[in-house]
């Protein structure tokens, strides 16, 4: 647990020096703890920040999901995910972005991807976003056998917000992966959530996320659902 306290910290050190900054803060916390025939325990968190400032927009994102049955460990995986955006136009904007895993139960020790690109928000209103970007990344993967690949690789993403009701709304995200060199070697990611707010502050969330790695000897397909309580502040 202490582990898991000094990670979710990380990211708001980071931003201490930004304080004077329009800042939001988004953390969502998961808990499940079963007991009888299996006993099994999940636990997620997952905090963002974003500071905005002129033309400029800077985001942090960090995850950790921790799982045993019966007492032995089945999920231990950590993300960290930095983007840097710059609007040029009304609408569009140039990035650059940074992201980390280290999964502990796939055949990659960490995944680092870092690269610029381009992104357009086709939709910008109160209650609708829908914004898509696209890039290029230059990925650092490292594998448990002790292999390092290194790769160009283009990547695209899309952003969708709608706020069904006052107090309801709906996220979904899409990303996209491949390897300039090996057509084999791509990664998709799509996460589906929902948010109802029941206080000012506070929220329920739902999610489901499915990450799919192409290239990999153990499962190819990761799904996940939680159910989140979710603190704004």
């Amino acid at each position: 647990m202490n582990k898991v306290l000094k990670y979710l910290l990380i990211l708001p050190i980071l931003f201490s020096s930004l304080s004077a900054f329009d800042i939001d803060r988004r953390l969502e916390l998961s808990y499940i703890n079963t007991s009888g025939n299996t006993d099994t325990s999940s636990l997620s968190g997952r905090l963002g920040l974003n500071a905005k400032f002129d033309e400029q927009e800077l985001k942090a994102k960090g995850s950790i999901l921790k799982s045993k049955d019966n007492n032995k460990k089945s999920a231990n995986k950590y993300e960290l995910e930095l983007d840097y955006d710059h609007m040029i136009g009304d609408r569009l904007y140039t990035y650059l972005g940074a992201h980390y895993i280290n999964d502990e139960f796939s055949d990659y020790d960490s995944r680092l991807n870092v690269g610029p690109g381009l992104g357009y928000k086709f939709i910008y209103t109160d209650d609708e976003v829908l914004d898509i970007q696209g890039g290029f990344d230059y990925a650092v993967d490292k594998f448990k056998n002790g292999k390092k690949d290194e790769y160009v690789a283009p990547r695209a993403e899309l952003n969708y917000k709608y706020k069904i009701k006052e107090n309801i709304e709906l996220k979904q995200m899409l990303s996209y992966l491949i390897s300039a060199e090996d057509s084999e070697k791509y990664f998709f990611s799509s996460e589906t959530g929902v948010a109802v707010k029941m206080m000012e502050n506070l929220s329920l969330g739902a999610s489901y996320r499915i990450d799919y790695v192409n290239y990999t000897e153990k499962e190819k397909t990761d799904k996940k659902f939680l159910t989140s309580l979710i603190f704004d502040f």
